[in-house]
């Protein structure tokens, strides 16, 4: 077992003081940042997914609307000569890499969601643990530091040492001369 060198009994309910309000706040970190994971989660999982989803038929919407007026645009041959109907390829390779874009996205958003789980199961395994410390191991903890400080005060306010305490005029032993320090049975200072 260690020993503690005690310089004041103050310093053993600071402490247990501090102990304490670092429950309650690691408590409140649990709980909030709980409330951020789900909040990112569901940010990853749900408004992303669904954003870039969205995009991905607005996308196919676009391709069939530029499609529609490519064709158009190389039906109006003038004088059997075929239009170039540039600007109309242009709009349709802008839909087609618009799709591309929102389709990676997509699959991006796909193994985020997958990485996210994963970490988020880590995260609150790990909190789990921390919370259970505070729950069962800080209680005892702060009250093992107070049964010290009662010990401790105990002990500075307790009895005097028989030695002292004898009526005025006997000796405390016949063995020891008066005004010599007699050392402690526990190894501590004299008395």
């Amino acid at each position: 077992m260690g020993f503690a060198r005690v310089q004041t009994i103050d310093a053993v309910a600071m402490l247990a003081a501090a102990l304490r309000k670092f429950g309650e706040e690691a408590g409140t970190a649990i709980i909030d940042l709980d409330l951020e994971v789900n909040r990112a989660l569901d940010w990853v999982q749900n408004d992303r997914r669904d954003y870039w989803e969205t995009q991905v038929r607005r996308a196919w919407e676009r391709i069939d609307e530029a499609r529609q007026e490519l064709d158009r645009c190389l039906r109006n041959a003038v004088a059997d000569q075929r239009p170039s109907c540039y600007e109309e390829r242009k709009a349709m390779e802008r839909a087609k890499r618009r799709l591309r874009t929102a389709e990676e996205k997509v699959e991006t958003v796909r193994r985020w969601s997958h990485t996210c789980d994963r970490e988020t199961l880590h995260f609150r395994v790990s909190a789990g643990q921390l919370s259970g410390w505070l729950q069962a191991e800080l209680p005892q903890s702060v009250a093992q530091l107070e049964r010290m400080q009662n010990a401790l005060e105990a002990y500075v306010t307790g009895p005097a040492p028989a030695a002292a305490s004898a009526p005025e005029g006997q000796a405390a032993s016949a063995e020891e001369p008066p005004g010599e320090a007699v050392p402690s049975p526990e190894g501590g200072p004299p008395t």
